[in-house]
């Protein structure tokens, strides 16, 4: 019994090293996991467009689904090639993507402000104090797309190192409570 919970603590100590390493690597490097994640994309891209043109040089399906065999193949092979090449512009697209949809939802909200106020409620100003910090945060990402994410993934960053850190802690604390408790069943042993 004392191996399972010996491998247990081990497990968890493996896994805490990795979340604090990780968290490190996020906080010092915020750009190296979107980065990674494009070459991913790219590679897993590539191999189908190869797969989709060695279908096609097979001669494997006949007329015009083959032709769209060729086509899609070298479509993948060349946004493959591209999303590797380029792994900032791609980053840089996805916070666009939802600053967009923030700031959309900003004007609705302002919309609503607008509503509220007509509705003669004295506290209208809160509303609009929210909407216009959601159009903010949209224009922010959309403007700087690249500093949005990688504070994102700083902030990740640090909740992997608090989550490690955390988990380490609580091992040491672990680890002094069982020596304590050893030590005192030593004791009482030792006084029979």
């Amino acid at each position: 019994m004392k191996s399972i919970i010996q491998d247990m603590k081990q497990n968890y100590f493996i896994n805490a090293v990795i979340m604090v390493i990780l968290g490190l690597v996020l906080v010092i490097w915020p750009h190296i996991l979107g980065v990674m994640l494009c070459y991913l994309l790219g590679g897993a891209l590539i191999l189908m467009g190869i797969i989709q043109l060695i279908s096609f040089l097979r001669g494997e399906r006949l007329g015009l689904y083959n032709k769209f065999s060729m086509l899609m193949g070298i479509v993948l092979v060349l946004l493959g090639i591209w999303i590797c090449t380029q792994p900032r512009i791609v980053l840089s697209i996805i916070p666009v993507v939802v600053g967009i949809i923030v700031l959309l939802h900003g004007l609705m909200d302002i919309q609503y402000t607008l509503d509220i106020k007509r509705a003669g409620s004295t506290k209208w100003w809160i509303a609009l104090i929210a909407a216009i910090l959601t159009l903010v945060v949209g224009l922010l990402l959309v403007f700087n797309p690249f500093t949005a994410y990688e504070i994102s993934m700083i902030l990740l960053g640090a909740a992997m190192l608090y989550d490690g850190g955390s988990d380490l802690v609580l091992l040491a604390f672990s680890y002094l409570a069982q020596r304590d408790t050893d030590r005192r069943i030593r004791e009482f042993k030792g006084n029979e």
